[in-house]
C-alpha cells in the first residue's frame, strides 16, 4: 500500500532534522534522523525488509562464533 503522504513526511522530518542540526542540538538531530529512516523502512517492500532481517541475523551469528 502506498502511503500518499510519504514524501510530505520525509519532507518534514528531514526538515526538523536539518534544523536541530543548524541549532547544535545533536541528540533531537540524531532522534529526528531516526524518525526519518522509520518513515522511509516503513514505505519499503516486507519481504526486502525480512530478507535483511535474516541477513543481519546470519551476520550476527557469524560474528559471536567468531568472537568465541
Amino acid at each position: 500500500m502506498l502511503d500518499r503522504g510519504l514524501p510530505d513526511r520525509l519532507s518534514e522530518a528531514s526538515k526538523r532534522a536539518r534544523a536541530a542540526e543548524a541549532g547544535g542540538d545533536d541528540a533531537l538531530a540524531s532522534e529526528e534522523w531516526r524518525c526519518y529512516r522509520l518513515i522511509k523502512d516503513a514505505a519499503r517492500d516486507p519481504d526486502e525488509l525480512l530478507a535483511e532481517g535474516i541477513a543481519l541475523s546470519a551476520q550476527a551469528v557469524e560474528l559471536a562464533a567468531a568472537w568465541r
